[in-house]
């Protein structure tokens, strides 16, 4: 039987109940309590499904778009495969060496008779260019050295050499700390000299050295060899410029048939905001070899990790230099030339450590790891408190944004400095201890290069676009073909000391055209130089070298090594 209720007020359904008749306050109380904690309950419990129906929908719409980018906008990928471009000395575009004596060609000495001296005299050689004396203070090296290479005189002093008349030019490899004293003699008798990365251990001592060849009115360079690569050459003209990365150039899949053109695309990454790098291998622990070696001015960060120094550099150097010459081609008349631009960046924060291997103590930096950042005043990171100026005034301001106040620096400096400040982080490792990959890579705005490794001498990168705040839209790999020299320099002068020796080529090239087209400064038989004859490379400034040199001594000062 079917249970029914004998009251009519207890059947009737709370929501119905009419309000003539006034219940008693403890019946009230009874009712009203369940009825508050039913509906905070029931408030509690749409509040929860209403944030898990959010969130679910969210994680829903994230996956609706990765796999709408995975199906529907797969990133096109494009190639531009390019052969080394012509050279001025025709022996490196006919892969031939030809006669060794030839008019105009410059007269290079070589001075330290090392490994990497090998490879530079091999690629000079195969380049078609004209050694005459080679120097060491080992009178067995160089005699050992000149008849390897068929070269007709060597001396046993630098001072020799330095005295030859035969010679327009010279190379110098010897150790770091080795590089003051030789490239100041050569100067004070007339050579023009290239001398091997490090330019010096000390910014002071490469002053002196730059300061001697203005004086004389001769060439002074350090072999940054990594510039003059067709690949970085590439990366500077169409990414390494302010607002960067907006260019066109032909593109083509190794695949595609012939008869089919290469298509064209555009580039547009935006600004380059950071970069990354490590550039570490493994070397023998021996005090015997200049790498940890304090004396002949070892370390990683002399070795290697001022390859990326150099890198980030270009990318100051180049924000700059389009700013100035754009305005120049505007007529807007820069007020600041390139030249005087404050290149260093404005925070350097520097770590490294020694090691200690069966009782020894190697005490340079075998592991250097080191940060160093662009922008500063009104892009730094700032405490917000104003201090006073020596003529009174505030060092910052109160300004309005969209109706809220704020408070910011006073722009100083010149208009080309506080309107188109260079900004960008950048983090490094160096190491003796272990391998790595050798890449650098650079972050723009909208995307990002991997220059493959080795970064140093480098002929692969990959460009990733993507859409703005967006995926990966396209991925552009960049190669350039090498000079065509490394199988008859390893036939004929033995294998390579180090990887792509016949990179070498690119510097010698760039050299010996800027002498021919302007002259040989302090040849005694030049009749006419163009503005003092051949004193700079475009690809690398005094003003640059100087400045890697600057930030060089600033990570080790920072690391403690000075």
């Amino acid at each position: 039987m079917a249970c029914t209720s004998t009251s009519s007020t207890e059947a009737t359904p709370l929501s119905t109940r009419t309000t003539s008749t006034s219940p008693t306050p403890f019946l009230t109380r009874r009712i009203a309590l369940p009825v508050s904690l039913a509906l905070s309950a029931i408030v509690i419990t749409l509040s929860l499904h209403s944030q898990r129906t959010s969130t679910q929908n969210q994680i829903a719409y994230t996956s609706m778009i990765r796999q709408d980018v995975v199906e529907n906008n797969t990133p096109q990928k494009a190639f531009i495969s390019q052969p080394s471009p012509s050279f001025y000395l025709p022996a490196l575009n006919s892969n031939q060496i030809l006669g060794r004596s030839r008019n105009g060609r410059l007269r290079w000495g070589i001075l330290g008779l090392g490994r990497i001296a090998h490879d530079f005299t091999s690629a000079l050689l195969v380049s078609g260019c004209n050694v005459t004396a080679v120097a060491s203070t080992s009178a067995v090296r160089a005699q050992s050295f000149a008849h390897h290479f068929s070269i007709p005189t060597h001396y046993d002093s630098y001072e020799a050499l330095a005295s030859d008349r035969n010679v327009d030019i010279v190379y110098i490899a010897t150790t770091n700390q080795n590089h003051v004293m030789p490239t100041l003699l050569m100067l004070k008798h007339g050579k023009n000299v290239l001398v091997e990365k490090p330019t010096a251990v000390r910014y002071a001592d490469a002053i002196s050295m730059f300061e001697e060849a203005r004086t004389k009115g001769l060439f002074l360079m350090t072999n940054h060899w990594t510039r003059f690569f067709p690949l970085i050459k590439f990366l500077r003209s169409a990414f390494l410029t302010n607002g960067a990365a907006e260019s066109a150039y032909d593109t083509e899949d190794p695949t595609m048939k012939p008869r089919l053109k290469p298509k064209k695309h555009d580039f547009h990454l935006g600004k380059v905001l950071a970069m990354h790098g490590d550039f570490s291998f493994p070397t023998p622990l021996s005090p015997s070899d200049r790498f940890l070696n304090r004396t002949l001015g070892g370390g990683v960060t002399l070795d290697v990790g001022c390859y990326l120094i150099e890198l980030a550099l270009l990318a100051a150097y180049d924000h700059y230099k389009s700013i100035s010459s754009s305005r120049s081609s505007n007529n807007h008349g820069s007020t600041t030339s390139i030249a005087s631009i404050k290149l260093n960046p404005d925070g350097i924060d520097a770590s490294g450590h020694g090691i200690m291997y069966n009782g020894l103590e190697f005490p340079v930096d075998v592991e250097s790891s080191f940060a160093l950042r662009w922008g500063g005043g009104n892009y730094g990171v700032w405490n917000g408190e104003c201090a006073n100026s020596n003529d009174g005034d505030s060092t910052c301001e109160t300004i309005s944004v969209g109706g809220k106040t704020t408070k910011t620096i006073k722009s100083t400096g010149t208009d080309l400095e506080k309107e188109n400040k260079f900004t960008m982080i950048s983090s490094f490792q160096a190491s003796f201890r272990r391998p790595s990959t050798f890449e650098v890579e650079y972050v723009f705005e909208y995307g990002r290069i991997v220059i493959h490794g080795p970064g140093n001498c480098p002929n692969e990168m990959t460009i990733y676009e993507h859409e703005p705040y967006g995926p990966l839209k396209r991925e552009t790999k960049v190669s350039y073909s090498l000079p065509p020299v490394k199988d008859i320099l390893s036939k004929r002068y033995g294998t390579p000391n180090y990887p792509r020796a016949e990179g070498f080529a690119y510097v010698i090239d760039a050299i010996e055209k800027c002498m021919a087209e302007k002259g040989v400064p302090g040849r005694e038989d030049a009749v006419l130089l163009i503005d003092g004859g051949c004193l700079e490379l475009e690809e690398n400034t005094i003003n640059e070298q100087r400045v890697t040199v600057q930030i060089t001594e600033d990570v080790l000062k920072d690391m403690g090594y000075f």
